[in-house]
C-alpha cells in the first residue's frame, strides 16, 4: 500500500473514532434527559451517526456491503422513530 492509502486508513480510522465519541454523548444525553422528545431526538441521532459510521466502515474495508445495511439500517430506524412519534401522539391525546 503506498503513502496515500495509509494515510487514507488513518483518517478513517480517526473519523470512526470520532463518530464513536459522538455516540458516547448521545447515550450521556438519553440517559441523562428527563425529556421523551429530547431522548428521542437524541436516539434518532445515534441511528443517523451508526449509518455514518457503517458508510465509513464500507470505505475502509472496501465492501459495499456494509453500505447497504446502512440504508437498510436508515429504513428501519426512520421508520422506528416514526411509530414512537405516533405513541406519543397518541398517549397525549388521550
Amino acid at each position: 500500500m503506498d503513502e496515500k492509502g495509509e494515510s487514507m486508513q488513518e483518517l478513517l480510522i480517526v473519523t470512526a473514532l470520532v463518530i464513536s465519541i459522538l455516540i458516547l454523548f448521545m447515550v450521556v444525553r438519553i440517559a441523562f434527559s428527563k425529556n421523551v422528545p429530547e431522548r428521542i431526538v437524541a436516539l434518532d441521532t445515534i441511528n443517523t451517526i451508526v449509518i455514518v459510521l457503517m458508510i465509513v466502515l464500507g470505505e475502509y474495508t472496501r465492501k459495499a456491503l456494509y453500505i447497504d445495511i446502512g440504508i437498510v439500517y436508515g429504513i428501519i430506524s426512520f421508520i422506528g422513530t416514526l411509530y414512537i412519534a405516533r405513541y406519543l401522539r397518541e398517549e397525549k391525546s388521550k
